[in-house]
């Protein structure tokens, strides 16, 4: 039965996807646009994400060996890589114009960016208000809504400061 749901919310998370991705651009089709140089840049910020999840996981299982150091649940522990390695490959394509599509609409997508992350954080703060962000002193699941709200955060902030800086640019 475990499987039939978890392959159940994978369809439904697919077509959402797909709804979602023709709703920011500005063509309502499902594939977004990129020009020949945005797709290196993309390249070049993917191989750096991929590098600082390798740093990060090398650093977090230094850390892990020390005694008390560390005091994360392991799917929390194993997020932290990822959410890093998402945050770097992100940041190097938008200041290098290579995350946003050609025939992306920057505005909805801010909004989308902004609405994920407060809803992250309200969840967040819900496993905070029940006393269940941490256990014994363990970090627990929760935090993984504060981390995906801190990351929102930084990608929306960051589509910001980009969407200025290319207006003052024109």
């Amino acid at each position: 039965m475990g499987i039939l749901i978890w392959s159940l919310g994978l369809i439904i998370g697919i077509i959402f996807a797909i709804i979602i991705i023709k709703m920011f651009n500005k063509d309502g089709k499902a594939i977004t646009k990129y020009d020949e140089r945005q797709k290196v840049v993309r390249g070049e910020a993917y191989k750096y994400g991929f590098f600082s999840i390798l740093i990060t996981c090398g650093i977090l299982m230094v850390l892990n060996t020390q005694e008390g150091i560390l005091n994360v649940l392991g799917d929390t522990l194993f997020f932290i890589p990822i959410i890093i390695g998402v945050i770097v490959q992100v940041t190097y394509s938008i200041f290098k114009d290579g995350y946003v599509g050609l025939n992306t609409n920057m505005k909805r997508f801010i909004i989308f960016m902004t609405l994920i992350g407060l809803l992250n954080l309200g969840l967040g703060i819900l496993w905070i208000v029940k006393g269940e962000i941490l256990v014994n002193g363990v970090l627990q699941s929760g935090a993984l809504n504060l981390m995906c709200a801190f990351m929102f955060a930084i990608i929306a902030i960051e589509l910001i400061i980009k969407s200025i800086i290319d207006k003052k640019e024109v």
